[in-house]
């Protein structure tokens, strides 16, 4: 891996939230969403073995009801005039592949019009020099998928041969560009058995380079519920994987942050008070692990749709929260991992991947 290093820039502090908790709030009592995940398409050139979006196997052309550019500027535009969107997250399937280029394109020269941040998902394959070159100039901030530090277990968890190799050659071209100081850069993996065990690696090698590491927790949905056992490590194993990075990040980098699941380095979810997840087709839910339906965007406004009974439960989800969740004392600021409750059968559950224990509630 001979991506170039960055100059490691501590931050004051790891933020735990991208908005302030008062702002968040606030923005759920007039009906605001300060941020959005956007899936721009189902089209994929990778087969993710974890996939929360696909139950079948290989990569997923576009699908043929999929929200237009005109359609998704339409969006934007009556989410930043009337409800206060800030920031938006672009989802796929994978943004970047070139059959859906002008649409993306149009995105975000439409979020650059309109004053709203952008973060791109991506996995990596179709970035190229030029690609890179064009995030650069459309303002983009980036976060890659990175699941391994070599190939055998990157493009094993993905199910596409080379997938490393030009994941590794997209972190140098954005690097090159100056992402990861002048730029946002972040890379995205699921915990699996495959990949536990180079994790920290993983978060060194990010922290070198100025990237922000998301590490996640798996949600068994999607593909992953064909193989749980291959992938699901227990909530113990977890619990020591999120400790030994606190513990990095303290003695190497000077860093401090909460451990919490689903995701490592202080990264809490309160999406549910302030955002919501559109598929490609328009359908709207709570967030990716979550499909239960809000409405859609070409039958209904946003305003509708947060008034929908879906959207009033989520969006109010401490009062309806039960369990060891709704006594935990960081209950007012954390809410747990929403899909993975849902996921074993309740979206208002205890968080069941949670290891706080009782005593500390």
């Amino acid at each position: 891996m001979d991506c170039n290093k960055n100059s490691f820039s501590k931050p004051d502090v790891i933020p735990v939230l991208d908005f302030e908790l008062s702002e968040i709030m606030q923005a759920r009592d007039k009906g605001n969403i300060l941020s959005l995940d956007l899936e721009i398409t189902e089209a994929c050139n990778c087969a993710c073995v974890y996939c929360y979006r696909y139950e079948s196997e290989g990569a997923q052309p576009p699908a043929a009801d999929e929200l237009t550019a005109q359609e998704i500027i339409e969006l934007l535009t009556e989410a930043k005039e009337k409800h206060d969107l800030r920031r938006i997250c672009i989802l796929g399937g994978e943004p970047l592949i070139p059959v859906i280029r002008e649409k993306y394109i149009a995105t975000l020269e439409c979020c650059n019009r309109l004053g709203i941040e952008h973060v791109t998902f991506s996995n990596g394959v179709a970035l190229d020099k030029e690609t890179a070159q064009l995030l650069y100039d459309l303002n983009a901030s980036v976060c890659l998928k990175l699941n391994g530090m070599n190939a055998q277990t990157h493009d094993a968890l993905v199910a596409r041969a080379g997938a490393f190799d030009k994941s590794m050659s997209a972190f140098n071209h954005l690097i090159e560009l100056g992402f990861g100081n002048k730029r946002s850069l972040s890379f995205e993996t699921v915990v699996t058995k495959t990949n536990y065990n180079q994790i920290t690696d993983m978060w060194r090698w990010a922290r070198e380079r100025n990237i922000v590491p998301y590490v996640e927790t798996l949600t068994v949905q999607g593909r992953s519920q064909a193989h749980p056992n291959d992938l699901v490590v227990s909530n113990e194993k977890l619990h020591a994987l999120f400790v030994r990075l606190n513990e990095i990040d303290h003695a190497e980098y000077g860093l401090e942050w909460e451990i919490l699941p689903p995701i490592a380095g202080g990264h809490r979810c309160l999406r549910y008070y302030m955002s919501m997840y559109v598929r490609a087709n328009g359908i709207v839910c709570p967030c990716v692990g979550v499909d239960l339906q809000m409405g859609s965007l070409r039958t209904d406004s946003i305003k509708e749709i947060l008034s929908s009974e879906v959207a009033c439960q989520t969006r109010y989800i401490n009062e309806h929260i039960t369990g060891k969740c709704k006594t935990c004392d960081l209950a007012k600021s954390c809410y747990g991992c929403r899909g993975a409750a849902y996921q074993q059968g309740d979206l208002f559950g205890e968080d069941p991947v949670c290891w706080r224990e009782q005593s500390n509630r």
